[in-house]
């Protein structure tokens, strides 16, 4: 990992601003808290240390949610009418096969729906597909895990898409 190229941000306790790689630490006889070091221009450079913890776990600043398809449709009113408006997006590729599948069987079912024209009279009153249920019964379940908070609802989302076990459990297969 060069760490020259990158730009990583260090926060010390004692200082209310953050450090990046290309700066100076300007404080360093009264910064007793951080573990830095100096490269040979002067400037702020990571310990062996944080080095090592940065090549395990690389800062998340510039990483998306890779799910957001997946949120959307679990965070929709109404899940039947987003399916049938919106477009599947790249990160529906990054789901599960299983999950992917439904997905697609879901969206299909619901625009033949929407586009046969006797359906659409008696449209309240038909029962919805076994794979809307399905997909209704993720949506509840990743819900519950949530707590019906939507800030813990992508952890609680990406909790799931790690354990297959638990996801085939929940889709019923």
């Amino acid at each position: 990992m060069n760490h020259e190229q990158q730009s990583i941000a260090f926060t010390c306790p004692s200082e209310s601003k953050s450090l990046s790689m290309a700066e100076p630490h300007l404080y360093s006889t009264s910064c007793g808290y951080c573990g830095h070091g100096y490269d040979e221009q002067g400037l702020l450079c990571p310990t062996i240390q944080q080095q090592e913890y940065l090549e395990v776990r690389p800062p998340v600043e510039g990483l998306l949610f890779q799910y957001n398809y997946l949120l959307n449709v679990f965070t929709t009113p109404d899940m039947a009418k987003y399916l049938a408006e919106a477009e599947i997006t790249e990160d529906v590729y990054a789901l599960p096969i299983h999950l992917q599948r439904l997905l697609s069987e879901v969206k299909e079912e619901v625009v033949l729906k929407r586009s046969n024209k006797e359906h659409i009279e008696h449209q309240h009153q038909q029962q919805p597909s076994m794979a809307m249920i399905r997909l209704e019964r993720v949506r509840n379940y990743v819900w519950i895990q949530s707590g019906g908070d939507v800030a813990n609802l992508m952890s609680a989302l990406t909790e799931l898409m790690s354990d297959e076990d638990e996801l085939e459990n929940v889709l019923g297969f």
